[in-house]
């Protein structure tokens, strides 16, 4: 325990005025000197995509004084242009983590084990990912009810926040039955994919027996659509730029940037009263009067309340943590496990045109459905990429962004290279795989170890491969056919032998062409971390806001899940 009496040490703030990039705020280099330590009302650890959040909502009140604590720093030009995001990860905008080989899943992959990007920048991963913004289905956030408790974590309850958080531009949308459930004054701007190369696609899903809309984040509609995105006025709509942005000209926010959070200092009363942190080789202490809030991630979020003495007592003892509360912090991580699928139409002779830099960098549509087309929740998620004569498209999501074995790229390439290709990032909605994540040791600087868990559960391997069969059967179309379009299956080592289109081919493809989805969550789950409140269970003062704060993923992308989740914490901190 560090108590409030311990000899204190000292912070020197330098304050950077001449900075014009619209992400800058007001940003400040902390360094140990040797006075006083700094006291704020709020300590927010980490200004990501639920850090941003809850820093500009607390700071709407200018008698609030508020630190967010960041261990990256400004994003530069290639974050804000959509057609740049197969380029971010493996950067120092990313955390650069991997998950520990299980001698199980990726095998076909170049490593062994898969690369997890997580974003290590303002506004964290909302500047890496790619920009889909779904909501999920209202069957989710029952969930999310049930384990809290709390009917206030249902959908019906989140809507408000759904809608305070977003500035929908789409006339068409919003004049229409769907209006009502979106927000036009929000920080997040949502634009929608408005190219025509999807629509023959949506008519070919229609007519063998799915439902097309083009509204898919009202809670409760399945189907197929072209999406919505956090793209608007021509670059990326990260919370960096909707939520960091504009605390510049706030005297009540501070920003440290390039520095790490260490420990959370927790007295022997139990309450968390500020943060050891770390920057340019300084270790130094700030001090909260209110609440320290850790919006570190789904991996350094855990791994930071872990360091802190909080977490299986069993694992902290191994490495000599003294146990604050015995909680099951860093387990039920849950992630969507994408198996990469393609789909190989009619020739494509035609250079294709370049495309402007702010739009989404392929013709797109997504698909939220279920085999049983009676019942009201999904199976599966899908993101179609429509290529059309662009192997160079195809090599960076092959090589880039999913990270597949050579050759399954190279056959990719060459299969796109005159024709029409549709990749489609094909998800179980909610997987019932868990994974786990612990300390590599007690020192901070170590990496967590990450255990992902993927098809721990045999049910996920099962069901994706039967949800990839309802899926394929697009190929019966008549579109299809009058192409000449087919399901391509490429040459797996793994699976020689095994007869195509068959219930155990498609399990041995899933296990050699999957990767993640970026989706993690759930490693500080409401309901068994935290209370409904997302406060930490038996440590007073502290709460973890982020995607690990989640009790089950939802049946879609997960930032607009988060933005919300941090709309709703920062109203519960502003009225306690």
């Amino acid at each position: 325990m560090v108590a409030l009496t311990r000899k204190k040490e000292v912070l020197d703030v330098y304050h950077f005025k001449n900075c014009h990039h619209p992400y800058c705020v007001i940003i400040f280099f902390i360094f140990s000197t040797g006075a006083d330590d700094a006291v704020y009302d709020y300590i927010v650890v980490g200004a990501g995509t639920a850090g941003s959040v809850v820093a500009n909502r607390l700071t709407e009140n200018p008698d609030v004084q508020v630190l967010a604590i960041e261990a990256g720093g400004e994003p530069a030009f290639e974050t804000e242009y959509a057609g740049l995001f197969p380029l971010l990860t493996k950067t120092n905008y990313d955390w650069n983590y991997v998950s520990e080989d299980d001698g199980y899943t990726a095998q076909y992959h170049r490593n062994g084990y898969l690369d997890l990007p997580s974003g290590k920048v303002y506004g964290g991963s909302s500047t890496l990912h790619h920009f889909y913004y779904v909501r999920g289905h209202a069957n989710d956030y029952k969930a999310w009810a049930d384990a809290a408790g709390d009917e206030s974590w249902s959908f019906e309850h989140l809507l408000p926040y759904f809608k305070k958080s977003e500035r929908l531009e789409d006339e068409e949308i919003l004049n229409s039955a769907t209006g009502k459930y979106h927000g036009t004054n929000g920080s997040i701007i949502i634009t929608r994919e408005l190219r025509d190369s999807p629509l023959k696609y949506l008519e070919a899903f229609k007519e063998v027996g799915h439902n097309v809309v083009d509204d898919l984040n009202t809670g409760d509609t399945l189907g197929f659509a072209r999406p919505m995105f956090t793209i608007g006025d021509g670059i990326r709509q990260s919370s960096a730029i909707g939520y960091l942005s504009p605390l510049k000209n706030r005297p009540n926010f501070h920003l440290a940037k390039e520095t790490t959070v260490d420990k959370i200092l927790i007295d022997e009363n139990k309450n968390a009263i500020g943060v050891q942190a770390s920057a340019n080789g300084q270790t130094f202490n700030i001090y909260a009067r209110k609440e320290v809030i850790v919006s570190a991630g789904t991996f350094n979020s855990p791994k930071l309340l872990m360091l802190s003495g909080i977490g299986p007592k069993s694992h902290l003892e191994s490495l000599g943590i003294e146990v604050v509360a015995d909680l099951p912090v860093g387990q039920n991580m849950e992630d969507h496990v994408t198996a990469f699928l393609v789909h190989k139409l009619g020739e494509a002779s035609e250079t294709p045109a370049p495309e402007s830099p702010s739009l989404f960098p392929i013709p797109t549509f997504v698909g939220v459905d279920a085999v049983d087309k009676t019942q009201s929740h999904p199976d599966y998620v899908t993101l179609n990429l429509i290529c059309r004569n662009n192997p160079s498209n195809l090599a960076l999501l092959c090589s880039s962004v999913f990270g597949l074995h050579d050759d399954v790229c190279n056959q990719l390439i060459t299969a796109g290279t005159g024709n029409e290709i549709l990749a489609t990032v094909f998800n179980v909605a909610r997987p019932k795989s868990r994974g786990e994540v612990v300390l590599r040791s007690a020192d901070p600087k170590d990496t967590p170890k990450i255990y992902t868990g993927y098809f721990s559960n045999s049910e996920d391997l099962e069901n994706n491969a039967a949800y990839i069969e309802d899926f394929i059967k697009v190929t019966n179309s008549s579109f299809f056919r009058e192409v000449g379009g087919e399901t391509m299956y490429f040459d797996l080592p793994n699976c020689r032998g095994l007869e195509l289109n068959t219930r155990e081919y498609w399990k041995c493809y899933v296990l050699n062409m999957m990767d993640t989805t970026f989706h993690y969550s759930s490693t500080c789950r409401m309901g068994s971390v935290l209370d409904a409140k997302l406060k930490v269970l038996g440590v007073n003062k502290l709460r973890v806001v982020d995607a690990s704060a989640m009790p089950n993923t939802v049946s879609a992308n997960i930032n607009a899940a988060v933005l919300v989740l941090a709309e709703k914490a920062a109203d519960m901190m502003k009225n306690a």
